[in-house]
Parts: structure tokens; C-alpha cells; sequence
């Protein structure tokens, strides 16, 4: 079994953990803890990936018949000159970014997800990466989410599933392709590197070419995402996002 198969095989065996913490919030709430068709959550945030999930995403897409939609979105928005990224410096280190240019990432971190489709549903739904998966199943959505609440639950205060297990296998996922395929570990926009796994050759020709904007195109090696509610909660109390973000 080749490296890549057994990452594709783990990777969707932890996606399959993240259903299972949905089925199991949603028998405990007594109904779905998403609504089909809102997209709310979708409206205000361009999630970060790990390249790996991005490459099953191709591959996944690729067998739904969805991909060169999916490629096609992808390369209008990087090449859309948004008003919130105007740096165009082309590649940069993550951990050594400027000031401005974390505040340009941060802004397109909060731009509208182009995966979201005019039907407020999204279009590569089965292979959305971690980040969508956790949200409002293993951290809550509590004072954002405008679904109604279900058993148990208040319009203030969501119910959410406390998974240690699968976050230690997450964990451990991570670590995995750290010690071995570094590269398939680092972070960044779900377009963009949707992009670049379907596109290498092309992609490589605007970054030289400097036709995508920093902010899209920084990658980070460290796990960005608020996937589980202890980290939400450092967060609130003040904690650094650097430091909720490894926790």
C-alpha cells in the first residue's frame, strides 16, 4: 500500500469519526445539528485545510464528477483581486509574516467560502476538510448558529460532543505526517490548495507569474483550526490564538 492510499484511508476513517459525532449529537438533541440549505457559517469564513485533506478532496471530487467545477471556482478566486488581500509580494513563510500581511490573512479567512453555492449548499460537501466537520458537532456554535435548539439546548447554549478519542486520533494523524510527509501536514486556504493538487503545473505559473495574492497563498506548519471545544474556550478566557490553536 502505497503512502498516499493509507494517509486517504485514515483520513476518511476520522472523517467517518466526525459523522458518527454527528449522528450521536443529533440523537441527543433530537434533531440534525446542521440545516441543510443555511450556509450561515459558510457566508463568513474561507476555512484552512491540511494539503493532504486537499489532495483526497481531489480525489474524492474526481470520482464525484465535481472536480473541474471545483478547480474552476477555485482559480476564480485566487485570482480575484480582493480588496481585502491587496499585498502581492508572492510566496511567504508563514511564521515570518508582516504585520499587514497577517492582517490581510485574517480578512480573507473571513470572506465568503466560493465552495458555497447560490442554494447556500456546498458544493464539495463529501469532501470538506476537518475544520467543517467539527463545527457545531465537537464545538459548539452557541450565539451564531440560527438553527432551532433541540433537546436540551437553549438559543444561548448549544449542545456538543466531548470526542477525546477521536481527537487523539486526530492528533496522532498529525504527528504521523510530521515525522514522514512533512509537506502534506502544512496549512492553508481550502481553494488554494484544492488549486495546487489539481493544478500543480499551473498553479506553480501564477505564483511565479505573481498573479495571486500573498495572503492566499501562505502556508503554515502548525494546526490553525478551532476544532474542539477545550480550545474554543482558552480562547474565550484570553488565551493566545497561537497557543488554543496547539493545545
Amino acid at each position: 500500500m502505497s503512502e498516499m492510499i493509507r494517509a486517504f484511508q485514515t483520513l476518511r476513517q476520522l472523517y467517518d469519526g466526525f459523522a458518527g459525532a454527528e449522528t450521536a449529537l443529533g440523537n441527543s438533541i433530537g434533531r440534525s445539528p446542521c440545516m441543510s440549505g443555511c450556509g450561515r457559517c459558510c457566508e463568513v469564513n474561507t476555512v484552512q485545510c491540511l494539503t493532504i485533506e486537499a489532495m483526497n478532496a481531489v480525489s474524492l471530487l474526481t470520482g464525484l464528477g465535481k472536480l473541474r467545477k471545483a478547480v474552476d471556482i477555485a482559480e476564480g478566486w485566487l485570482l480575484e483581486h480582493h480588496k481585502e488581500a491587496p499585498s502581492y509580494e508572492g510566496m511567504v513563510v508563514g511564521r515570518f509574516l508582516t504585520p499587514e500581511l497577517r492582517e490581510e490573512y485574517t480578512r480573507i479567512s473571513k470572506l465568503p467560502c466560493p465552495f458555497l453555492q447560490a442554494d447556500k449548499r456546498c458544493l464539495i460537501h463529501e469532501a470538506r476538510p476537518f475544520v467543517c466537520r467539527a463545527y457545531g458537532v465537537t464545538r459548539t456554535t452557541s450565539g451564531f448558529c440560527t438553527r432551532p435548539p433541540g433537546k436540551g439546548e437553549t438559543l444561548t447554549q448549544f449542545q456538543y460532543i466531548q470526542a477525546p478519542e477521536l481527537k487523539q486520533d486526530v492528533d496522532a494523524f498529525r504527528a504521523w505526517l510530521k515525522r514522514n510527509h512533512q509537506p502534506w501536514v502544512v496549512s492553508g486556504f481550502l481553494p488554494t490548495l484544492i488549486y495546487r493538487a489539481a493544478e500543480e503545473k499551473k498553479f506553480r505559473g501564477l505564483v511565479r507569474d505573481n498573479r495571486i495574492a500573498s495572503a492566499k497563498i501562505i502556508g503554515v506548519d502548525i494546526d490553525t483550526t478551532l476544532m474542539w471545544q477545550p480550545q474554543l474556550e482558552k480562547l474565550q478566557l484570553g488565551v493566545m490564538p497561537d497557543l488554543v490553536a496547539q493545545s
